[in-house]
């Protein structure tokens, strides 16, 4: 439409890096732009990433997934309203700030997701959330800190409850994560660890086609969450 687009402040990506990399860069650079923005195209990411097309298309249909962007075939990408969430300091971005309206929330959706996940979901729900954890391993081989992978599992297991209502409730709790994920891997030691630990339990009890088991792990692992935001590590975190 004749329209000049933002040139993105975007660092090179390394070529070892995964598309979850170029997806926390893309992030980073449309945090500061208002919604609606529309993005460059997929060819001039690419030249600015020095990385693969497809790389970029899957990093940006993960941003869509947690409600970053908005992919509108035929048009293009565009920056996505930001959810509404409550802080208790506007101006702290620190994890903390918002654990108990985000850990609130969880416990109200994500425990029911569970619980109906367990008894709808498919083989195909099975083999992508026992993928997106071996993704999760692999980046704690790299070193890495495995923000996409965790949002990603928690997103597979609403999308497994077959309830699309909630399963959109739940999405932006993930942008948020998203956002703040890797202060929370840096400043709390282990947690990438345990945070693995508990969302294999939980993908156990979805195979097991358990309800009632997979509710409770669900409900464990957001309860327990809480001191890991605050710093410390609970006495649940290893059970």
């Amino acid at each position: 439409m004749g329209e000049e687009l933002p040139a993105l402040k975007i660092n090179q990506a390394p070529r070892q890096k995964l598309a979850e990399t170029v997806a926390q860069q893309i992030l980073a650079a449309v945090q500061d732009l208002p919604a609606g923005t529309r993005l460059p195209s997929e060819r001039e990411l690419t030249q600015q990433l020095k990385c693969g097309r497809s790389t970029v298309r899957e990093a940006l249909n993960g941003l869509a997934m947690i409600g970053v962007v908005e992919i509108r075939h035929g048009q293009g990408v565009f920056v996505a309203e930001p959810p509404p969430v409550p802080r208790d300091d506007a101006e702290s971005t620190e994890p903390k700030a918002i654990t108990p309206e985000l850990l609130e929330a969880r416990r109200i959706v994500e425990v029911e997701l569970a619980r109906l996940a367990a008894e709808r979901r498919t083989d195909d729900d099975l083999t992508a959330m026992t993928a997106v954890l071996e993704q999760h391993r692999a980046r704690l081989d790299e070193l890495e800190r495995p923000v996409v992978e965790a949002s990603k599992f928690h997103l597979l297991v609403a999308d497994a409850a077959r309830n699309r209502v909630l399963a959109n409730v739940v999405r932006p709790f993930f942008r948020l994560a998203f956002e703040l994920g890797p202060q929370l891997y840096q400043t709390t030691e282990g947690y990438a660890a345990w945070e693995l630990d508990q969302h294999t339990r939980i993908r156990d009890a979805i195979a097991s086609h358990d309800g009632e088991l997979a509710r409770l792990r669900m409900l464990e692992h957001i309860t327990s969450m809480d001191p890991h935001y605050r710093g410390g590590r609970g006495s649940s975190a290893t059970s």
